[in-house]
């Protein structure tokens, strides 16, 4: 738990593949009167240039994502409310875990540690599990052009990596387990309403 939030208010972070809904879950869960992070990726100077070339420009990327999430959750302890963000450090090291290596992975680790000092976990993780081909499927119908030449290998790597850290993390914070890909909270509503009551629950009962 964070050094810095106050004892009734809950940090929930969502970690996921891409396109695996992480943005539309932390919306839906608005309405739960949660105060809502988003990631802002395209303030990520070189996000178009990890894509053309991820080998030559994923440590200035990684570290970059690291940073911006770090600012956003510091500044997010100042929320009366429960809050939630869209992003998460357990992410930030997964995507580190399959594009860095050697000297700079040292550094982002480094950084990381810093981070993770300052801000503590998060209550909740919510992980999104998602089949990659969907998640390919998903990235093409949204057609955000960088992400285009993502393939299936690369999210089933990342996919493996998450679920490795997020094992990791469960020391630190209650994990929350949602099928994305069964599970349509995007356009379903009777879905909506069953992962908005599983999480109500779980905010409940820690609240005991």
């Amino acid at each position: 738990m964070s050094r810095n939030l106050r004892p009734k208010q809950k940090h929930i972070q969502i970690c996921g593949g891409i396109a695996s809904g992480k943005t539309t879950l932390a919306a839906l869960l608005s309405n739960l009167g949660v105060c809502v992070s988003y990631e802002n990726f395209s303030a990520n100077p070189f996000y178009r240039a990890f894509y053309r070339d991820p080998s030559a420009n994923a440590f200035e990327t990684e570290i970059t994502f690291l940073l911006q999430h770090f600012h956003a959750l510091k500044h997010s302890v100042n929320q009366e409310r429960n809050f939630c963000c869209d992003y998460s450090l357990v992410l930030d090291l997964a995507y580190a875990d399959i594009t860095l290596k050697d000297k700079h992975r040292k550094i982002f680790m480094a950084v990381y540690r810093e981070a993770q000092r300052i801000v503590g976990s998060p209550n909740f993780l919510i992980h999104l599990r998602c089949d990659p081909l969907e998640e390919l499927r998903r990235i093409h119908r949204r057609r955000r052009v960088p992400e285009l030449s993502i393939t299936t290998d690369y999210l089933m790597a990342l996919n493996a990596a998450l679920a490795r850290r997020v094992t990791r993390q469960s020391a630190h914070s209650e994990i929350i387990e949602i099928d994305s890909g069964q599970i349509d909270f995007a356009r379903d509503e009777d879905h909506q309403k069953k992962v908005l009551a599983l999480i109500a629950r779980r905010l409940r009962a820690a609240k005991k």
